[in-house]
């Protein structure tokens, strides 16, 4: 069981006391090394400030998943299970060490679009470990584009609707879900135990190897 989490621009600026050592051969996916290294020079990302994406990635997914207040069992867990998309380094794990780059997919690098530089490379890794893995993704539609999940087991998606309707800012929502589905540690089998706030799980439907859980919310809150 894996979570697929996404990248965001919004990042800090915090500068730690003590900053860990680190170098590009040290990072997680070493194939990814050759394509690391020109965006690194791209962007003339700095590796003397660096943060553990859990601390650098900011906006409303990470905000809301507060990894830092979770119990340590919890955030072991969670970083053992979890690959983290990063336009500067592809895919990383949610406690890799990381400069600040606040960088997108959209964004344009010796003359392509980050995505477009990144994409072979991603799906190419991502085939081949989500391969018989059941595959947790909690990207937006664009951002797993960039992936490739045709190998996985299963791969699980939610979608939420609040009066009935779609949320479409659903960032928040699944920080939420990642949060009870690792606080409980739960099994893909026991997914109706889903709730926080007054969102519940109504359905699921699976199709081929997708499994899609809507949760409803009479908009007493987000």
């Amino acid at each position: 069981m894996l979570h697929l989490l996404p990248s965001t621009k919004k990042q800090s600026r915090m500068i730690l006391k003590d900053t860990p050592s680190f170098s590009i051969q040290d990072y997680p996916f070493p194939r990814l090394n050759p394509q690391r290294l020109k965006m690194m020079e791209c962007t003339h990302a700095n590796m003397d400030n660096l943060l553990p994406v859990w601390r650098r990635y900011k906006g409303p997914f990470w905000e809301s998943l507060e990894f830092w207040v979770l119990p340590p069992p919890v955030q072991k867990r969670l970083a053992e299970r979890s690959v983290v998309m990063s336009p500067l380094l592809g895919l990383v794990h949610i406690d890799t060490p990381i400069p600040y780059a606040p960088i997108g997919w959209k964004d344009v690098c010796n003359g392509k679009r980050v995505g477009e530089l990144w994409r072979s490379y991603i799906r190419e890794l991502t085939k081949e470990i989500f391969s018989d893995q059941v595959v947790f993704s909690f990207l937006g539609r664009e951002e797993e584009k960039l992936v490739d999940l045709s190998k996985a087991k299963l791969v699980v998606r939610f979608i939420y609707r609040k009066k009935g309707r779609v949320v479409t800012n659903s960032q928040p929502h699944r920080a939420f879900t990642l949060r009870y589905i690792e606080e409980k540690n739960l099994s893909p089998d026991h997914l109706e135990k889903i709730n926080f706030y007054d969102y519940r799980v109504t359905h699921k439907e699976l199709r081929d190897n997708v499994l899609t859980v809507i949760l409803e919310s009479e908009g007493r809150y987000i």
